[in-house]
C-alpha cells in the first residue's frame, strides 16, 4: 500500500473518530442525571418580576429597589424572608428521572392546560421578558415527586421532582404583615380616654389610682400592646369600603427615646381596624458649634430616629389594617379594667 494511501486512511479514521468524541461528549452532556437541578442556571439577582398562577389566582411580585412589593395587593411590602425561600424552593428543586413528552402527556400530567391544583410559575426580567416560566402539575401517585416542565422553550420534556413540590403561592403568603415590635420595656407611658399608665422604673402603674385599689394584671401586659402588631388584612386608606369609619378609641403610646406612636381603631361589621402613625417631640433639631462628641451623638441618634418615623408614616399612612379581635382589644383597655379591690 503506498504511503499517500495509507495517510489517507488514517487521516479519515482521525476524522471519524474525533467526530464520535465529539457527539458522545455533547450528548453525554445532554444526558439526564438523577439528582440534578431542574434550573441550574438561574440567577435570582436578575429576576424583576414573580408572577404565581393557581387556578384563577394569580400572585405578581415586582422588585423596587433592593426589595420586592406584592403588585396583585396594591403594591405593599412584600416579606423579604418570604420571597428568599420562595426563590430558595424553585433553585432547589431537584429532579428524579425524565417522564417524557407530547402533548397527550402534558394534558393527563396537568402541565397544559393546567389543571385546579397545578401551578405556573414565571420568572421575568427588568425587561419582562421571560427568564423562565414553567408548570407544576399533578404530584406522582406511587412517588413522593410532582410533574414539572419548563414551557419557555421548545423543550417541553416533563421530569419528576425528587420529592413533592410545595410552593408559597397567594398575596397573603408574601406579605410583610408586621406592622410594628416595640420591647414593652421601651415604653414610658400609654395614654387613652379615662387613664393613664405610666412606666416607674420597669414597674408599670396606673396614674392617679384610687384609694383602696390596686393594679390589675391588665396594666402591665398593657406594655406588649405594640409588640409583633400585625394585620390580617390591609386596605389603601382612600378605598370606599374603609374611609367612612368612625374612629372611636385613640392611643397614645410615648417610649423612652421621646417619640410616640398614635394608634386609632374603628370596628364594623364585626371587623376590627386599626391605623398608625409616629411622632418624635420636636422635628427640629440643632446642635452648638462647640458640641462635644455626647452631644453630637445624641443629635445623631435623634435625626435617625426621625428619619425612621418619617419612613413609618409614609408606608402605614396610606394603609388601614384589619386587625384580630384579640389585637383590638389590647388598646380598647376601660379604665375600669386596670384596677380592682386591694
Amino acid at each position: 500500500m503506498k504511503t499517500n494511501q495509507v495517510l489517507g486512511i488514517s487521516t479519515l479514521v482521525l476524522l471519524v473518530l474525533s467526530g464520535w468524541t465529539y457527539y458522545d461528549s455533547v450528548t453525554r452532556a445532554e444526558r439526564f442525571e438523577r439528582g440534578q437541578d431542574f434550573l441550574p442556571n438561574l440567577n435570582p439577582d436578575e429576576i424583576a418580576q414573580i408572577v404565581i398562577r393557581k387556578g384563577e389566582d394569580e400572585t405578581r411580585l415586582r422588585r423596587e429597589d433592593e426589595k420586592f412589593v406584592v403588585a396583585s395587593a396594591d403594591g405593599y411590602p412584600a416579606s423579604n424572608e418570604a420571597v428568599n425561600r420562595f426563590l430558595r424552593d424553585v433553585l432547589d428543586l431537584k429532579l428524579e428521572k425524565e417522564v417524557g413528552k407530547g402533548e397527550r402527556l402534558e394534558q393527563e400530567l396537568e402541565i397544559a392546560p393546567p389543571g385546579e391544583e397545578s401551578l405556573e410559575v414565571a420568572l421575568l426580567n427588568a425587561n419582562e421578558k421571560d427568564m423562565v416560566r414553567f408548570v407544576i402539575g399533578k404530584g406522582a401517585d406511587d412517588a413522593g415527586g410532582s410533574f414539572v416542565a419548563r414551557t419557555d422553550s421548545g423543550d417541553r420534556t416533563i421530569y419528576l421532582t425528587s420529592s413533592r413540590v410545595f410552593l408559597n403561592t397567594t398575596n397573603d403568603d408574601f406579605l410583610q404583615n408586621e406592622i410594628l415590635n416595640v420591647e414593652g420595656e421601651k415604653i414610658a407611658t400609654i395614654t387613652s380616654l379615662g387613664f393613664q399608665i405610666v412606666n416607674e422604673d420597669g414597674d408599670f402603674k396606673l396614674a392617679d389610682l384610687p384609694a383602696g385599689k390596686k393594679e390589675s394584671s391588665k396594666v402591665n401586659s398593657a406594655k406588649w400592646m405594640l409588640s409583633n402588631l400585625r394585620f390580617t388584612a390591609q386596605h389603601l386608606a382612600d378605598t370606599e369600603e374603609v374611609v367612612g369609619l368612625e374612629w372611636d378609641t385613640t392611643v397614645h403610646v410615648e417610649l423612652d427615646d421621646d417619640s410616640r406612636y398614635e394608634v386609632e381603631l374603628a370596628r364594623q361589621d364585626e371587623k376590627h381596624y386599626l391605623r398608625i402613625q409616629g411622632f418624635y417631640k420636636s422635628e427640629r433639631v440643632s446642635i452648638a458649634v462647640d458640641a462635644g462628641d455626647e452631644e453630637v451623638k445624641y443629635t445623631a441618634d435623634v435625626l435617625k430616629r426621625i428619619d425612621e418615623l418619617q419612613l413609618f408614616n409614609r408606608l402605614h399612612g396610606s394603609w388601614v389594617y384589619e386587625v384580630s379581635e384579640s389585637t383590638a382589644n389590647k388598646f380598647r383597655l376601660e379604665r375600669s379594667e386596670l384596677m380592682e379591690d386591694a
